[in-house]
Order: structure tokens, then sequence, then C-alpha cells
């Protein structure tokens, strides 16, 4: 089917005209889609080439189903920062997930799409996707694809190659700290304090960014 309005997409570049780019997203087989010029970035635009180029992958966002053209309008300049991120991330997951299925389908000698396909339909009974299936595996062991409905042989061998290949995803935690020191050498002492600190830090091999705000706030992260 088509993708849902707001969605963030993923295309690559076809064709460009004048005021218009035409392209085909990624994750939608045969599902194209057209960007005006008005909505590939903010302000004037002279030439849409500056912005985009045959054969490029784009994240956009899609506006709504073009009924009369049965394909899609989309947005490039709409999407932000951190959509985009996101977005990539994402993919880059779901390549990686790929791959892995690819791994265990060679391993026990079976084919390939009939494998994803039986694994997609008893994993999606249970999660958003594959992709939020193979990330809780990966982040516990107590996690097991066999209670989805995965046959052992098979469940085994991805649970293995997932806890290989996929990193538990990585938490965290800033908090802001208020820092005085009521001397003539007040502030010599905090950056020493700190300095100390961040070598604790090191020493126990603990990931610690200390960032000046504004005094006398500083963060950590």
């Amino acid at each position: 089917g088509f993708p849902g309005e707001g969605e963030i997409v993923i295309c690559i570049v076809k064709k460009i005209q004048k005021t218009t780019v035409f392209v085909e997203l990624e994750e939608y087989q045969h599902k194209e889609g057209i960007i005006h010029i008005s909505e590939i970035s903010p302000g004037r635009i002279r030439t849409i080439r500056d912005y985009v180029r045959e054969g490029k992958k784009i994240v956009c966002k899609v506006l709504r189903k073009n009924e009369r053209y049965g394909n899609l309008d989309l947005s490039l300049r709409r999407v932000t920062t951190g959509q985009k991120l996101q977005k990539l991330k994402e993919t880059k997951l779901n390549e990686k997930c790929i791959k892995i299925i690819e791994s265990a389908a060679k391993q026990l000698k079976l084919d390939f799409e009939k494998t994803y396909e039986g694994l997609n339909k008893s994993i999606l009974e249970n999660y958003e996707n594959i992709s939020e299936a193979f990330q809780e595996v990966a982040e516990a062991e107590d996690i097991s694809l066999q209670n989805i409905g995965t046959e052992k042989k098979l469940a085994d061998i991805l649970e293995k190659i997932i806890r290989t290949r996929l990193k538990p995803k990585e938490i965290k935690s800033m908090n802001e700290l208020s820092i005085t020191c009521p001397t003539s050498t007040g502030i010599e002492s905090i950056k020493k304090s700190l300095k100390k600190a961040i070598a604790f830090a090191k020493d126990k091999e603990y990931n610690l960014k200390i960032t000046y705000i504004s005094a006398p706030r500083y963060s950590l992260l």
C-alpha cells in the first residue's frame, strides 16, 4: 500500500525537471512520488540540481496522496534534521537485520524469501517490525524468538548472530550541576575538581563529558 500522510520515507531521485522532482520510494515497491520546487527548500531556488541529483537517496515527508496521478506529493524541506537522522538510522538497522536473516538461512540451507516471510508474519503479531524484535533480542538474554513462533533451529542461529552483530542501544543520561566555590581561587578550584572527575572516569572506563553552560551551571553526560 501507500505510506500514510506525514510519514518519513527514503526516496531515490529518478528524474528532475524545471519545477518538479520525480522519485521512487525505496520501501514501497513501484510507488512513485513528486516533489514540487516549493517543497525542495525554503526561499528562492535558482536550480533544483543544487539540492538533488538523479540516482541519489533523499529523505522526504509524505504530504498527501495525489489521487489524479496515483502517486504521492512529497516534501524535502519539511523534514527536520532529527527526522532525517532517525530515518537513516532505522534504515541502516533494517539492512543489518536482512543480512542476519540471509546468513541464518544460508547456514540452514533455507530459501531466504520464505524464511523472511515466515519470520515477518510471526514477528508482526508481537512487534512493530523485525528490527524492533531483533534489537530486543540483542539487549536481553532472556528474550527468545522461539517464544513468538520461530522454529527452534532458526531461532537459535538468529539469536547467536543478532547478539554478535547488533549492539544494545546506548542510554545517555544528562545531569545538570550547580558548582560554586566561595574562595578567591574558586574558578581554579572548580577546574581542578572537574579535571579530577574526568581523569577518574577515564581510569574506570566510564564515558563522561562535562560541558560548561553558564556560571555556575555545568552539564554531565
